[in-house]
């Protein structure tokens, strides 16, 4: 599969890395209150779209929590192009979702 690397603070190799999509990841999303709502998303030409919940501490010693959550799935692939863009609503924990389908999806719990 594709690979995301998440990079650590003070290392040259990469904290974790996340084997979750098969395809070319597109787009990859934070949500602005990361106090209130620890989520990202990343989108990929698979057609899916990965929720992750990730903390990070102010103690350097306790190493960053990330967990896969949800995958997202409702885009139609079109000529190997998938789910172009993703991005969180700025105060609500909800997913906006385009593809190379033509379609938006509102994603909520």
């Amino acid at each position: 599969g594709i690979n995301a690397e998440y990079m650590g603070d003070f290392s040259d190799h990469p904290y974790k890395r996340l084997e979750t999509h098969k395809g070319p990841i597109r787009h990859v999303s934070y949500h602005s209150k990361p106090g209130a709502y620890p989520l990202f998303a990343s989108a990929s030409d698979d057609g899916n779209v990965n929720v992750y919940h990730g903390s990070v501490y102010d103690d350097y010693t306790k190493n960053a929590v990330i967990v896969p959550l949800k995958i997202l799935k409702g885009h139609t692939v079109v000529k190997r192009l998938g789910v172009q863009n993703c991005t969180f609503h700025p105060t609500l924990p909800w997913l906006f979702t385009a593809g190379a389908d033509g379609q938006v999806f509102c994603w909520v719990e």
